[in-house]
């Protein structure tokens, strides 16, 4: 089988040329072939679903940067905060 998309005249769709490990598209060949699934259609639905997957993990890397930073900050506010605290008890 060819290791890339067929042409075809689709609307909405566009052409890309990967490049994959020889035996892991073999296999996928196997398994496309064994569901009756047309190359194009496996090369679809692996490109959604690796996109998915590294939506989610980027989704998750960023909300856990972000649980980071605000934990960062509560305690520096907190630490800031006992400094002002001290000084002003010393000052009085």
């Amino acid at each position: 089988m060819d290791a890339t998309m067929p042409r075809t005249k689709a609307q909405g769709m566009t052409r890309i040329e990967v490049y994959v490990p020889t035996g892991l598209l073999e296999e996928a060949e196997e398994i496309a072939q064994f569901e009756g699934w047309k190359l194009s259609e496996l090369h679809r639905v692996f490109w959604e679903n690796g996109f998915g997957a590294y939506v989610e993990r980027s989704n998750k890397r960023m909300v856990n940067k972000r649980l980071r930073t605000k934990i960062l900050n509560d305690t520096t506010d907190t630490t800031v905060s006992a400094i002002d605290t001290a000084n002003d008890t010393e000052e009085e």
